[in-house]
């Protein structure tokens, strides 16, 4: 899988993050490149097209998509898809479309059953509950007077 670095303006990327709820890849439009103090990549603002007006994202060949299949440059640059797949679920990253995945897997039989885990989660509240605080009433002070001198 070739990883492209290095894009162009008008070069047409996919790009991931634009709306949360859809996990596929928005196409958009390459307009600027950028260069920024302190940084060793080179910076694309991209141009992404929605219903009231154009988005600009800055994004690295890092973060964005070479083709509407993914994944994200970084992720290409591992090597073989199997593996970026692996590697992407040790840190949190899930695909929807895995190859190979069953889904026998899911029903884990040697979890807690059902009971346990309302049982524990009874357990829980009891003992997040206290008693409520009983406040001692305070005690009046004491008076102390000075003895008068006998003349």
């Amino acid at each position: 899988m070739t990883v492209k670095k290095d894009y162009s303006i008008g070069d047409t990327v996919w790009i991931y993050g634009i709306n949360r709820s859809n996990a596929k890849p928005v196409e958009g439009k390459v307009i600027k490149t950028v260069e920024l103090d302190g940084y060793t990549d080179t910076h694309y603002i991209v141009e992404v097209p929605t219903h009231i007006e154009s988005l600009l994202e800055i994004r690295t060949w890092h973060n964005m998509s070479q083709d509407e299949h993914g994944p994200v440059g970084s992720l290409r640059k591992l090597g073989n898809f199997e593996s970026t797949i692996k590697f992407a679920s040790k840190v949190g990253f899930t695909f929807d479309d895995q190859p190979n995945q069953d889904s026998s897997l899911d029903d884990d039989e040697d979890g807690p059953s059902a009971e346990e885990i309302h049982a524990a989660l009874e357990k829980s509240q009891k003992d997040t509950e206290h008693a409520p605080l009983n406040l001692k009433a305070e005690k009046p002070k004491r008076r102390y007077f000075k003895k008068k001198p006998k003349a």
